[in-house]
Parts: C-alpha cells; sequence; structure tokens
C-alpha cells in the first residue's frame, strides 16, 4: 500500500493503524454520503473504490481511489460535509480514523500533528496542481474536432458557381414547391409524394457531388451555394434540424443514433415528413442505426468464446448511453462480461446506469465520466484493470493521426495479453461525405483501410495484423486487432 502521508515517520503510520478502526465494506455499499456530516479521514487499505457526486447522476464514477489513498479530509479540515459519495467498486478494507482519536494522538506525540498536517497540505496541493493544469490544458489545447472553417462566407469561388448546378438547385427548390402545394390540394398519394421527394432530394446531393469532383478548388463554395439554397426545405425534416444542431463531438453521435432508432419520421409543414423519411433512408443514417446492433453481435461472439469462470472485462470508450450494451441484458441469456462504460456526457451514462439497475444488471457496469479525448493528448490520469476488449465506434471520426496513435497505444497499455481493439472510422468513401459535410456540418475525419493500417503500424500495435471490413453500406470501417503475447 503506498504511503500518503508523505512526513509522517514509520512510526507514525504504526501509531495511526495501531488507534484506527478496521472496517470491511462489500461491494456497491456506501462508504461515505454526500452531503451527511462526517469527522473522521479514511484510508483505503485494500480494494479500489469509486467516488460520485449527485450532480453526475447515481451509478457513475467521477474519479477512483486505490490502497493507500485517502479521503474524507477535506470534511476533516473544514468541519463541513463531504461533497462527493465514495461506494465500494469491490469488497474493500478501510481504516478509519475518527477525530477524537485523532486529536488525542495529534496533541500527545511530539511532532506528529506538524507532520500530519504537512502530509495533508502536500496531497491537496498536489491534487490542487493536477487540477488547474488539467483544466488549463483543456481550456487553451483541447480540440474536440479537426481545424475546419466554420463561416459560411468568402469562400473563393463563389462568385464562380457553375450555372449547371445553379439550374439543379432552381429545379429543387420548384420541385418541392409543386409537390407541397399538390399535398396541399390533396392531388398526391402518400407513397408518391415520398417517391418525388426522395428523387428530388437525392438529385440536389448528386448535382452538389459531381460538381465538387470537377471544381474541388470551390469545394466550400459550391457547398456553401447549397447549403443556402436548400437550407428552408431541408430544415423542415425533424431529423436534419437535430443533427445539424448537433455538436460536433463524438459525446453526441449517441444522440444521433438514439433518434435514428427510436424516433419515427416527422417534420413541420406539408413536405417536412418526406424529407425526413428521405434523410433517414441516406446510406449514413442506416448504417448508424444498424451499428448498435452489429457490436452487439460482435460482443456476444466474443463472450460466447471466453472460456475464464471470471466476467470478460470490456471497455466502450466515448460510451454514450451504452444502448448495444444494455441490449446485451434483454437477451435470453445474458453474457458473461463485466463492462466499463466511459464518456463525458453524464446525462448520458446516469441514463444508462438508471436503466441497469431497473433491468437488475448494474453489478456488471460501471460507469465513468471521464474526458475521454484527453487519452488521446496524453494527459489523463484514469486507470482501468486490464481488459480483454476495447473498443470504441466514434472516437476516431475526431481524432488527427498522432493522437489516434496517442489512443491506441493507451488502449494497448491497458489490454490483456491477446486482447482485442475495436476501432470505428468514417470510411473515405463515404456515399454521403458531402451531404454530411456541406449541409449537416458534420465536419469529420475520414479514412481509408490503408490509412488506418497505417496507423495501427505507427502505434504499439506496429506490425501485428489488422483486419479491417466496411460495413454493408460502405459508410464505416472497423479495424479489429488483437494484441499477440
Amino acid at each position: 500500500m503506498e504511503n500518503k502521508l508523505k512526513f509522517l515517520t514509520v512510526e507514525d503510520y504504526n501509531l495511526l493503524f495501531e488507534k484506527a478502526q478496521i472496517e470491511t465494506y462489500d461491494k456497491n455499499t456506501i462508504i461515505l454520503k454526500e452531503g451527511c456530516a462526517c469527522g473522521s479521514i479514511y484510508i483505503l487499505r485494500r480494494g479500489i473504490v469509486r467516488v460520485e457526486n449527485a450532480a453526475s447522476g447515481k451509478g457513475v464514477a467521477i474519479a477512483f481511489l486505490k490502497p493507500g489513498d485517502i479521503f474524507g479530509e477535506m470534511s476533516f479540515l473544514q468541519e463541513i460535509p463531504p461533497s462527493a459519495k465514495i461506494v465500494a467498486e469491490e469488497p474493500v478494507e478501510v481504516l478509519i480514523l475518527e477525530k477524537t482519536t485523532l486529536y488525542s494522538l495529534l496533541g500527545s506525540v511530539p511532532g506528529l500533528s506538524a507532520r500530519f498536517y504537512q502530509s495533508l497540505a502536500h496531497n491537496l496541493s498536489s491534487r490542487l496542481r493536477e487540477t488547474s493544469s488539467l483544466l488549463s490544458y483543456v481550456m487553451g489545447k483541447m480540440s474536440y474536432e479537426p481545424e475546419f472553417a466554420l463561416g459560411r462566407t468568402g469562400f473563393n469561388g463563389h462568385n464562380q458557381i457553375p450555372p449547371e448546378l445553379i439550374s439543379e438547385i432552381e429545379l429543387f427548390k420548384k420541385n418541392l414547391s409543386a409537390i407541397e402545394q399538390n399535398l396541399r390540394n390533396k392531388k398526391l398519394s402518400e407513397e408518391e409524394a415520398q417517391e418525388t421527394v426522395s428523387r428530388v432530394c437525392n438529385m440536389l446531393v448528386n448535382s452538389m457531388r459531381e460538381q465538387i469532383i470537377h471544381e474541388p478548388k470551390i469545394e466550400q463554395a459550391i457547398g456553401t451555394y447549397v447549403f443556402r439554397e436548400s437550407f428552408p426545405f431541408l430544415m423542415l425534416s425533424s431529423f436534419i434540424d437535430s443533427a445539424f444542431r448537433k455538436p460536433s463531438e463524438c459525446a453526441n453521435d449517441s444522440y444521433i443514433v438514439e433518434i435514428l432508432s427510436q424516433n419515427e419520421p416527422e417534420g413541420d409543414g406539408h413536405l417536412g415528413v418526406y424529407i425526413d423519411r428521405w434523410i433517414r433512408s441516406i446510406p449514413t443514417c442506416l448504417a448508424l442505426k444498424n451499428r448498435g446492433n452489429m457490436i452487439t453481435a460482435t460482443l456476444k461472439e466474443l463472450a460466447d468464446n471466453w472460456s475464464s469462470p471470471n466476467a470478460m472485462p470490456v471497455t466502450s470508450l466515448a460510451s454514450g448511453a451504452a444502448s448495444e450494451i444494455l441490449d446485451l441484458y434483454f437477451q435470453t441469456t445474458p453474457p458473461n462480461i463485466k463492462f466499463t462504460c466511459i464518456d463525458l456526457n453524464h446525462r448520458h451514462l446516469a441514463r444508462a446506469a438508471n436503466l441497469a439497475r431497473k433491468i437488475g444488471c448494474n453489478d456488471c457496469l460501471t460507469f465513468v465520466q471521464e474526458n475521454v479525448l484527453l487519452l488521446a493528448h496524453n494527459n489523463n490520469r484514469m486507470t482501468i484493470p486490464p481488459q480483454q476488449v476495447v473498443y470504441s465506434v466514434s472516437m476516431s471520426n475526431y481524432l488527427r493521426d498522432r493522437e489516434l496513435i496517442s489512443l491506441l497505444n493507451w488502449i494497448y497499455d491497458h489490454l490483456l495479453p491477446n486482447g482485442t481493439v475495436i476501432l470505428g472510422n468514417f470510411h473515405a468513401a463515404n456515399p454521403d461525405k458531402v451531404l454530411l459535410e456541406h449541409i449537416l456540418e458534420w465536419h469529420l475525419i475520414y479514412r481509408s483501410a490503408e490509412q488506418l493500417e497505417q496507423i495501427f503500424a505507427h502505434s504499439k500495435f506496429r506490425s501485428l495484423p489488422v483486419e479491417i471490413e466496411s460495413d454493408e453500406f460502405g459508410v464505416e470501417l472497423f479495424a479489429v486487432c488483437n494484441k499477440s503475447w
């Protein structure tokens, strides 16, 4: 057990241990309650505990403490209730130094008081310094996406839009206006309206794609022109509205998947629902909707081949609401898996933790609120035990090559021998790329299979074979690599 009271002598430590109470706690037992008066200092002797607070949600960890770590010291020093809850992540043993006992020792043993308070001050100072450094790093250096131009004016070629595209845009607007009028007058059936709207919208996207291929130097100007002219029509779709307003970060990808999986097509006016059905039918939306089923099937297959009696440890990075994981527990035979779900969005985690409690699988899942992108910037203090599987289906879309290599190095270090990494990335040949980029403003990093192979080769996985396959829609690539031992 590491000594976290730096300035205490061996004799000091032995004396504290002799006078302390030794308590054991079962898994998920609350050791220290948030907001309840506490006058003791706790030293974790065996096991792991998690730190929770009400703001993040019940069952969502914001930190973990290991043997030797101290908690309750702030309440002891300031005589205020704890600002967080301490829960046993597994069976633990804790040394408890009650206030009266501790005061008696500090007052009777020469020099102990000075050494004890100096140790506490050192711990708190180190913690504050780490927090300040991390905050400064996040505020000043972190980037959640590549450096794309976010403006919609001043692009080269804005006065050189090809006449063919201008004609297509005018035809697009004319056709949709005519469809709307016919719907008002009840001259079109739903099937006819849907077929016509889908054809008109597809023609618009195809025309934009072709013009960008022919005039790549003015791509941004072409994309902006189409965006401006089509905006009043496309924004009638509920999904396009939500997708356009989605913050460009992986923490919000699960929100989009949830909309596609749970919500029915809807929109404003006579055209909205038809445009909504069209956008939901594009390959990217179909792939995102199907992504969870594919991951669920993969995890189930890996669990079926797991031979150890202990649960197979699996970590999901940027897990969101963890729907593909929870789906496993609605099956007749739940898998023998211990999941760790890590995400920045505490609302998604809290929702998943609440659902896990309702279906009785909360002992199989650990939810951790953490900025996963820090892993890719070598500025993270989070530790997890060795894992058999670590996967992420969305993070790669937001990470530059060097950041993705750093993330892979972190994954490599946290895999068991023969452990598996699964990494998803949008395909460079994604058929909806121009639509996502210029209409929905999803600024992602697309990669080919060759580029992903090179990234793995520059990481700690080096020459290990990487299997890369595309989904059936040609939208996403999934790279799988086993850590040979």
